[in-house]
């Protein structure tokens, strides 16, 4: 076996063992060490870390002046486990023990001696928590007792249990009962998904008992096969159960196959590919027992599959078209397309276990299932290998570990890289691995240009072909889907990288023609800035009409400051008319005022304290012309006085001469003016005033006062012409003062008292003249000095009654109110 062959070597050299690359008798001038060769190593992935353990593992002492001395083999005598963490990127030209970490078997970091011992070949079988060490050879020593039959090595990775006061660590551990450590050359598969691992066939001592790695002793050389299947179940940890049960016939044990696990079915399958009868290394002069027989019967293990169905426990034979020639110690890993019509399963390196001196392998051999039919990416020599472990640290990449070359006599040429990396998408090797870098698998064109489809799968093939179903029962167990959410991913990792470029899901272009790759994210870009570029556009439109909206509910009347006055003061006379006798009113109002409304405080004015609001409210309907000429009478006149809120500032445009304007707010019945009648001593009709026309209210004016309350369409305040007044009674209502009220105008029916019922503590100061209009400026509103106050038709009401008193619009003098006739609304000059 070649391994002795490296060990015949060093001794011939006179170079001293490595113990890890570390010194342990280093020839002299020696500087470093780097892996060279290291076959028949078991590996097993738990969450982002790798972890390999025992095989022949050899070195190349690299000394100062730069030259390099044979390999020398690494008995690893202090139980070493060597760990890669996927999150770490690296070269394949990279000396790959720089990044590599170490656990020791041995208790207490020493020697491991016989209770961790280095297991040349057998299994490391896991799930998301722990790993057992199972099978293998050791060298044969009188030093120390070996371990028994049913002992074992767990490692527990994490802590499934949750007690306190765990620690990661080994464990020893003991088998199930008809179970035994004394079997090599297996093939080995984990599911996490399922929380059970398998070890299949392998070879065993003609005894049934203890193995070692071969020599002249026949009795302990691994020669018979191994007819069993081991199932490791690990759904209690710490007690996890061990079983075997006997391969049906036609069903063979064989040295070296690769066992993958593939997700179809209730609980998945194992698909068992390659591995060889009698090889060689099996002895211990590296000559077959029955060549001739092995070259007969060990391709058919490539051409015919053999299949387990895990949940029936049932095996199944299905031949395949197109398959490689026998290979054994090759390594073998599953991908999954994108739609689950399709698993691939690549298989890479080996040879025929006869003769270690021809070419091995080198090419990646791809088993499409449901079809069953191999397609060969072909390689070079450079990647030929065998003894080697495989493993999938993303959905489109392949990562080979160890290995060794072919020999050429006693000499061992070392690999150009213990690691490599394969694209399993893009069917090549790569010079590096990076865990930022990566994507979903996708069908190699020359996969799907067999079965069908494409990268992302579709294929349309998916039957064997030609033979058809063997089996009726494969055919079910294939048409029968494993439910995804079982699977169990690590990926993606956290780069320890400078980038972080994590690509997502690969769609490689399609052969042939049909639209460039570039067409779709090109197109999408410009669909995304086309529709943001709608939304943001929708966006100020409506706001800009909501503004527009707003503000032309806000504006003032039409005809101006003018105007608004002059309403306003037709209003209070319409008002005053119908209360002709009244000197004093208390109306009491209802409960949809502007401050009430907005739960304000009332509006404090010259000392005057606004009455309080009623609960009462009056609805306002629109009605029929003749309802609304019926209803005229019931519904109230709202005068509303100055609101100087901040609230009147920002509706009428922020100043404050605007919210004394804004507070002014008007109700009515109809929207046609009403007729006033004429005083007892106004004289023969004249012509129209300037108040009467700029007082007119236009037909086609907006409603006037708070464009918050709610309004029906088409109502208008209602107001009373001006008609009965003469220019002088218009000229002196421009240029009121604070202080004084001449009566003038003959047709005022009543002017207010200057103090009212009510009033607390002392007159308020006269208020300023505002200004005039003659100049063509704002005269203001003259009725600024009073608070809100509404006006009810009817009858007038007698201070002292339960309603608040109506504060009134003047202040006058006592001289200047004239006799019970002026009072009255007759003027006496």
């Amino acid at each position: 076996m070649h391994q002795n062959s490296i060990l015949i070597t060093a001794i011939a050299a006179g170079v001293p063992l490595l113990v890890n690359g570390q010194q342990s008798g280093w020839v002299e001038g020696q500087k470093s060490a780097t892996m060279c060769t290291w076959d028949g190593l078991r590996a097993a992935q738990i969450n982002d870390t790798v972890y390999m353990d025992g095989g022949s593992l050899s070195w190349v002492p690299r000394l100062a002046n730069g030259d390099f001395g044979p390999p020398v083999p690494d008995g690893n005598p202090l139980g070493l486990i060597y760990t890669l963490n996927f999150s770490t990127p690296f070269n394949t030209s990279t000396n790959i023990s720089s990044i590599l970490g170490t656990i020791s078997k041995a208790p207490g970091g020493g020697v491991a001696n016989n209770f961790a011992p280095n297991y040349y070949d057998g299994a490391m079988l896991a799930n998301k928590l722990e790993f057992f060490l199972y099978g293998g050879l050791m060298r044969q020593t009188d030093v120390y007792q070996p371990p028994e039959a049913n002992d074992t090595l767990v490692y527990q990775v994490h802590n499934g249990l949750d007690k306190e006061g765990w620690n990661p660590g080994f464990l020893a551990a003991k088998l199930s009962e008809n179970v035994t450590r004394y079997v090599t050359y297996g093939g080995a598969a984990s599911a996490p998904s399922e929380n059970k691992a398998w070890y299949f066939g392998g070879s065993r001592a003609q005894s049934g008992g203890p193995i070692y790695q071969p020599t002249s002793n026949d009795t302990t050389n691994p020669l018979n096969v191994s007819n069993y299947l081991i199932t490791l179940d690990f759904n209690v940890q710490q007690s996890e159960f061990w079983t075997n049960k006997t391969l049906p016939p036609g069903t063979d044990s064989r040295a070296n196959p690769s066992v993958v696990w593939v997700p179809v079915g209730e609980q998945g399958i194992l698909v068992v590919v390659g591995g060889v009868l009698y090889p060689s290394y099996s002895t211990g002069n590296l000559e077959s027992l029955n060549e001739a027989q092995s070259e007969r019967d060990s391709p058919r293990y490539m051409a015919n599959i053999d299949i387990y169905d895990i949940a029936s426990t049932q095996w199944y034979q299905q031949p395949t078209t197109g398959a490689p020639p026998a290979l054994a110690k090759g390594c073998a890993v599953a991908a999954t397309a994108q739609d689950q019509s399709s698993y691939n399963i690549y298989y890479y390196g080996g040879y025929d276990g006869l003769d270690a001196t021809e070419n091995f392998n080198d090419d990646v051999w791809i088993l499409s299932l449901p079809s069953f039919i191999w397609t060969k990416i072909p390689g070079t020599a450079d990647h030929a290998r065998a003894g080697h472990q495989c493993l999938t640290p993303y959905p489109d990449q392949m990562v080979s570990i160890g290995g060794f070359r072919p020999m050429s006599g006693y000499s061992v040429k070392c690999l150009d890289s213990i690691i490599e990396v394969f694209n399993l998408t893009e069917g090549k090797w790569l010079s590096s691995y990076d865990p930022s870098r990566w994507s979903s698998y996708g069908v190699p064109e020359v996969v799907h240009s067999k079965i069908g489809g494409d990268y992302g799968g579709g294929a349309t093939i998916t039957t064997p072909t030609p033979s058809g179903w063997v089996t009726p029962g494969l055919a079910d167990v294939f048409a029968t889907p494993y439910a995804a959410s079982k699977l169990i991913t690590n990926y993606p990792y956290s780069s320890q990288s400078s980038g972080n470029e994590t690509r997502g899901p690969w769609n490689p272009p399609k052969k042939g023609g049909g639209t460039p790759s570039w067409v779709a994210p090109v197109l999408g870009v410009i669909l995304g800035l086309v529709v943001i570029t709608v939304i943001v556009v929708g966006i100020l439109l409506y706001r800009r009409r909501s503004l527009l909206s707003k503000r032309n509910n806000r504006s003032e009347t039409p005809a101006g400051d003018h105007y608004g006055h002059r309403h306003h003061i037709r209003l209070w006379l319409n008002n005053t008319q119908e209360k002709a006798q009244t000197v004093t009113t208390e109306d009491q109002p209802s409960g949809y005022g502007f401050t009430d409304s907005r739960n304000e405080t009332p509006v404090r004015s010259a000392g005057i304290t606004s009455p309080s609001p009623f609960p009462e409210m009056t609805q306002h309907v629109e009605m029929p012309g003749d309802q609304q000429q019926q209803q005229q009478q019931q519904r109230p006149y709202e005068l509303m006085g100055p609101d100087t809120s901040p609230r009147a500032a920002e509706l009428s445009g922020g100043s404050p001469q605007s919210a004394l304007k804004a507070s002014s707010f008007f109700t009515g019945s109809t929207p046609q003016e009403q007729p006033s009648s004429p005083g007892p001593s106004q004289a023969a009709p004249h012509p129209p005033s300037v108040a009467e026309t700029l007082g007119r209210e236009r037909p086609d004016s907006p409603p006037l006062g708070n464009t918050r309350r709610t309004l029906p369409p088409n109502r208008h305040a209602v107001v009373s012409d001006l008609s009965g007044f003469g220019e002088q009674a218009i000229s002196h209502l421009r240029n009121l003062s604070g202080g004084t009220v001449s009566s003038t105008a003959p047709s005022v029916a009543s002017t207010p008292p200057a103090v009212q019922a009510g009033f607390n503590g002392p007159v308020s100061p006269p208020l300023p003249s505002p200004p005039s209009a003659v100049d063509g400026h704002d005269a203001g509103d003259y009725i600024t000095g009073h608070h809100h106050g509404r006006y009810r038709p009817g009858p007038s009401r007698t201070p002292g009654t339960n309603s608040a008193s109506r504060s009134s619009m003047f202040r006058e003098d006592a001289e200047d109110l004239g006799d019970s006739s002026t009072r009255a609304g007759h003027n006496t000059r």
